[in-house]
């Protein structure tokens, strides 16, 4: 016995002392490098993915697996794109542990790592792969040299159980990350965002343990550009195997700019965790404030936001939802107007069981020129969470301009369907009203009800509202489909509809108002108040049409009578089109004054106009009348409009003002002046200036009197802004009035300057032939200049062919006429008393003033 145990002994010791001997021999003369093109062959089989190791593979083998590795690159699947690059890399693994299935790492330092991620359009990663694949086991054990066979086995021993991954107990003292980057490009939305200068320490690492992380990085992208510094610290835990995920004592601030956000600080508290497998997300103690500023087309200053909630909980898969005192608030400044939106939520839980929520109410206050007031209140909550019901849904709102204030107020439950996925407001009820602050009486009030119902299954959103307007009904019904992308058809008929009552017109600060009461004296001692200066003009805001931009609307309108100032239309229809990024009006249609009208509109979002109309068979008076609050002409008529325009404000629509407006009236009759009667009194007159008799010629206005034509044609051309008259023909049988040269109007500038020639028939009625005498058949031209409110008129006297006038031109008369506005002294002169009240007569015109007088009735004012 003695002698076998010996030579087991001896052959121990032999069997040990050549195991050191040939571990050291092995360690002396292995190199891993010998092995780097097998590894790149494996990857590359496995993944299609170039692996590239340019520097050495520095490996220990006992009792730890040692590696250091630098200058390695990983390319893209099947691609030569870099995916990831890692400067440098150092690491040791214990290898006794991994065979029992726990993996011991020391302190990972890992420097210069790259990473270039990518999401294409179908929404995959460029590293999915490389997580939804797994390598041979086969292979690996092949590539691996024969020192890493016990660790390939371990590997080997955890792919051949995958569902087993769970036992697997992972120990990290430690990773250092220095000198990061980390480039994402996500292809659908185009955002492209560049995490530089990322520096990331951990604790020790381990499955299902909380372990301490903090990071710092810069963030910068174009578009949307991006310029901020991020700093985290948390408390993580996580669970691949469960997909278990959790953070606590979360710390997160980011300062800098994101997108339209400048001067951004915003920071983030509280813990939160995600369960994968079982589909469960929770937040508590949830803390999130911003400032900063949000510039761009809709800038607001001095934004201030928090959110908090001592509780939101998640369960998709148990359909649960609980929320905990949640609170938002926000504020800021937007064009010189105070913003203000708060929103709570005491408490709320859905339960496949049961639904209930203490009131949830959200206000948005906005004050400046004018102030909005908007409250939501959301009261009853019942059902469970396949099906939920609110059992009021209210919103009251407040909209104050000046004295205006329109006031909103509508209500309905809601109802909700979660597995049909579908619900409804079921019966809206509500109360539209405009009111003027200065007296107690309503402008105008109207109620309404309806109802709204969202189907997502059909994808479609419905709409029905039915009100009494002006006492009147109007309806509406919309039907929204593809709600991705919406397209609505809708229907609105109105029986009536009084425009004057929702849009009243402001009331004009006259002069007058402004003057000292009749018979107020000025004392002697007075100083003559200096001229107060002339206030600046308010910047003109062009109209914002963006919300013109990717709609798909369509549908028709028709009004039964529709009045705006003093005009009424009746029988309004029109289809409606909202598509390529404008608003359309294809084939307007209307009866208007005895005529119709008809044409087409096209309004789009960068800012151009376009307007077709033709108006036949009008009654001009009428029209004219309610238009324009004058009694200019009678007759029937009709009128061409073809107008484009590109910016819609006054100043630049004037400016690119582009087209024609012409006309026709027929069997007319100009108002105010009686041309027989004139052209007699002028005619005689002039007989009696040439024998030296100076008889008055009374006034040529009359609202009684009135001139009959036949036809009075005209046509006027834009471009640029200037308009040229191209025709006017007035006929009638005592007189005919033409444009001469020149016939411009400048839109922008609202100057005129116009040449009328005024005829007098060579054969006047047998009436009028023996009074006229010398005036049949003379061409009177008058020049009309100035601005449109108060032109200037002269009639050129020395260009007149015929005798008795260039008779009364040659002895003088005509330096009477300069200096002097004859069409000024035409128009009625109201008695101005001195301050005793007396009268003091008017200075006695001279007797060319009153031809002057006499030729501006001619034209009708």
């Amino acid at each position: 016995m003695n002698v076998w145990l010996k030579r087991i002994l001896f052959s121990l010791v032999a069997l040990l002392l050549a195991a050191v001997v040939g571990l050291a021999i092995f360690l002396l003369t292995f190199n891993p490098n010998e092995y780097k093109s097998r590894l790149e062959q494996l990857v590359f089989d496995q993944y299609g993915r170039t692996l590239t190791i340019g520097g050495d593979i520095s490996l220990s083998l006992f009792p730890r697996i040692g590696l250091a590795v630098d200058d390695v690159t990983l390319s893209n699947r099947k691609s030569k794109d870099t995916f990831i690059s890692i400067d440098s890399t150092r690491f040791a693994v214990a290898i006794w542990p991994l065979l029992s299935r726990q993996l011991v790492v020391d302190h990972v330092a890992v420097s210069g790592l790259k990473a270039w991620v990518v999401r294409d359009k179908e929404g995959r990663f460029n590293f999915s792969d490389l997580i939804e694949s797994s390598a041979n086991p086969a292979a690996v054990a092949a590539a691996a040299p024969a020192a890493l066979v016990p660790m390939a086995a371990g590997v080997q021993t955890l792919l051949d159980k995958p569902d087993e991954h769970r036992d697997l107990n992972i120990d990290i003292a430690g990773l250092d990350l220095k000198d990061g980057q980390l480039h994402y490009l996500d292809q659908a939305s185009g955002l492209a965002t560049t995490f530089s200068d990322i520096q990331a320490n951990t604790g020790r690492v381990t499955y299902d343990q909380p372990f301490d992380v903090s990071l710092k990085a810069k963030m910068a992208g174009d578009d949307p550009v991006q310029n901020a510094q991020v700093q985290a610290q948390a408390l993580l835990r996580m669970d691949p195997a469960q997909k278990a995920y959790g953070a606590q004592k979360i710390n997160v601030q980011i300062t800098g700019r994101l997108g339209n956000f400048d001067k951004l600080s915003a920071v983030l508290k509280g813990a939160l965790a995600y369960q994968g497998n079982q589909r469960q997300f929770a937040a508590t103690n949830l803390e999130l404030s911003i400032n900063g500023n949000v510039i761009g087309p809709h800038p607001v200053q001095d934004v201030k936001a928090s959110l908090s909630a001592d509780q939101l909980r998640l369960d998709q898969r148990n359909m649960e939802l609980k929320v905990a005192k949640m609170a938002l608030r926000a504020s800021g400044q937007d064009q010189g107007r105070n913003l203000e939106l708060a929103l709570d939520a005491p408490a709320l839980a859905v339960s496949p069981q049961s639904a209930k929520a203490d009131p949830i109410a959200a206000t948005l206050k906005s004050t400046g020129d004018q102030t909005l007031a908007v409250s939501l209140g959301l009261d009853g909550l019942s059902g469970n969470a396949s099906e939920w019901q609110f059992r009021s849904v209210s919103v009251d709102g407040a909209l104050n301009q000046g004295q205006q204030l329109l006031q909103v107020k509508m209500a309905s439950p809601l109802s909700w369907n979660t597995m049909l996925r579908k619900g409804a407001f079921t019966a809206i009820k509500g109360d539209v009203s405009v009111r003027d602050q200065s007296s107690k009486e309503a402008v105008n009030e109207f109620p309404m009800i309806g109802s709204l119902h969202l189907d997502l299954v059909r994808d479609a959103l419905d709409i029905e509202l039915n009100a009494v307007l002006d006492g009147s009904q109007a309806a509406l019904k919309s039907t929204t489909t593809r709600l991705a992308q919406p397209q609505t058809q809708f229907s609105l008929k109105v029986d009536k509809l009084d425009l004057n009552r929702w849009m009243p017109v402001p009331v004009a600060t006259t002069d007058a108002a402004k003057a000292p009461a009749d018979g107020q004296e000025k004392g002697k001692g007075d100083t003559p108040a200096a001229p107060a200066a002339a206030p600046a003009p308010a910047p003109e805001t062009p109209v914002d049409l963006s919300f013109l931009k990717g709609k798909d609307i369509q549908g028709t309108v028709q009004i039964g009578d529709l009045r705006f100032r003093d005009i009424q239309i009746t029988q309004l229809e029109a289809p409606v089109r909202i598509l390529d990024n404008a608003l359309s009006l294809p084939k307007v249609s209307a009866h208007l004054y005895d005529g119709t009208l008809a044409g087409q509109l096209r309004l789009a979002a960068d800012q151009s106009l376009a307007i077709k109309l033709n108006l036949d068979k009008l009654a001009v008076g009428p029209l004219l009348q309610a238009a324009l609050r004058k009694n200019l002409l009678s007759g029937k008529g009709a009128a061409q409009i073809d107008l484009t325009t590109q910016g819609l404000t006054p100043k630049r629509a004037a400016a690119t003002l582009n087209g024609r407006v012409a006309w026709q009236v027929r069997d007319g009759a100009v108002q105010g002046v009686d041309a027989a009667q004139t052209l007699t009194e002028v005619a005689a007159a002039l007989g009696n200036i040439v024998k030296g008799r100076l008889d008055a010629v009374s006034s040529p206005f009359d609202p009684r009197r009135s001139t009959p034509f036949s036809t009075l044609d005209g046509r006027v051309d834009f471009k640029n802004g200037l308009g040229t008259i191209s025709k006017l023909a007035l006929n009638s049988d005592l007189l005919k009035v033409t444009a001469g040269k020149p016939a411009t109007l400048d839109v922008p500038a609202q100057q005129l300057d116009v040449l009328l020639m005024a005829q007098v028939a060579n054969r006047p009625p047998k009436a009028l032939a023996g009074t006229l005498g010398a005036l049949a058949g003379v061409t009177f031209p008058v020049q009309i200049q100035g601005a449109w409110d108060k032109p200037r008129y002269s009639v050129q006297w020395d260009v007149i062919r015929n005798q008795t006038i260039q008779r009364a031109v040659k002895s003088g008369l005509m330096g009477l006429i300069k200096g002097n506005d004859p069409i000024e002294q035409a128009l009625p002169q109201s008695d101005s008393g001195d301050a005793a009240g007396s009268k003091t007569p008017a200075p006695e015109a001279d007797p060319v003033e009153r031809i002057g007088k006499a030729l501006k009735g001619l034209l009708g004012n």
